[in-house]
């Protein structure tokens, strides 16, 4: 009677490492461009009227796309602090965006009540997000 083999046990290939890692810093990178584009678009969004009434879509973007850019950063890296990255890069420009310039620019006016919210708004699930990715949950 002959005795079954052992199967051999190998790792993943080097390249497939390379790929996953490959996959995951496109991920990061595309996570912080998302994070550029939804800060200059919810800026420039925050004087956004219809008529005379000032129109919050900006409010929805700061709330959902910080919910959505982290979901995806921590899907397509894997790690929760690289997920952060993209909610840290909306903070620092959407700040920018409320300092005037050294010719007088300024994108998000203090009176308009829709760029103060969205700056609070944004900051405020930015940080109920972290705290949810970061602590570990209970069973």
């Amino acid at each position: 009677m002959t005795e079954p083999s052992e199967p051999s046990v190998t790792g993943p290939s080097p390249l497939a490492d390379w790929l996953d890692l490959l996959l995951r810093v496109a991920g990061a990178v595309i996570g912080v461009w998302g994070g550029v584009l939804l800060s200059f678009y919810g800026a420039f969004l925050t004087g956004f009227k219809i008529g005379t009434v000032l129109v919050p879509i900006s409010l929805v973007l700061a709330i959902a796309g910080n919910i959505l850019l982290i979901w995806f950063t921590y899907q397509a890296s894997g790690h929760k602090f690289v997920a952060l990255i993209p909610s840290l890069v909306w903070v620092v420009l959407s700040f920018v965006a409320s300092s005037r310039t050294t010719e007088g620019d300024l994108v998000l006016v203090d009176s308009n009540w829709v760029s103060v919210v969205y700056l609070l708004a944004g900051s405020i699930t930015i940080g109920l997000a972290a705290y949810r990715l970061i602590l570990p949950r209970r069973r």
